[in-house]
């Protein structure tokens, strides 16, 4: 197995996260207009908002990682694919426990309703920023999420770019 590059895992995470910008930002200003000046409202969609966000984020790649592709967008820029140890396609299952860190954001809905302010969600942030570090501590760059769900993510091919 081929293993890519920390900068290529990078990258695809870069271009996963813009296009999951875009439409999370499209769900929020709906969500936010509703709300309009409410403080109560605001905080209700904001609540909403956090649900809905880390439903796409996981569905989006359950779907794409255990789908025919066995990669999400990103992935596919630098021809990378999501495969079990045994070498086999994931199953949803397999790569619904693989999205174990974006489950944290849900603690993003707990700071929306204890009204906690963004210093709660930057912790969050660093707080999955630090799974995603530990790509360094294993020779095969697998992050502990990649570790957990006793997956690889490996250079399958050429890609778009690289």
């Amino acid at each position: 197995m081929t293993y890519p590059q920390w900068w290529e895992r990078l990258v695809a995470a870069i271009i996963d996260g813009i296009i999951l910008a875009i439409v999370m930002f499209i769900i929020n200003a709906i969500l936010i207009s509703i709300a309009g000046y409410n403080l109560t409202m605001l905080r209700i969609m904001t609540l909403i908002a956090v649900l809905i966000n880390t439903g796409i984020i996981v569905g989006y790649k359950v779907f794409m990682e255990s789908g025919q592709w066995q990669a999400t967008l990103g992935k596919m820029v630098f021809g990378l694919k999501v495969i079990t140890e045994a070498g086999n396609r994931a199953t949803p299952k397999e790569a619904f426990v693989r999205t174990w860190p974006w489950w944290l954001n849900l603690l993003g809905a707990l700071g929306a309703l204890l009204l906690l302010g963004s210093w709660f969600n930057f912790l969050i942030f660093l707080l999955i920023l630090a799974v995603f570090i530990t790509f360094f501590t294993d020779p095969t760059g697998r992050c502990i999420h990649d570790q957990t769900a006793k997956m690889h993510v490996i250079k399958a091919g050429k890609g778009a770019i690289a």
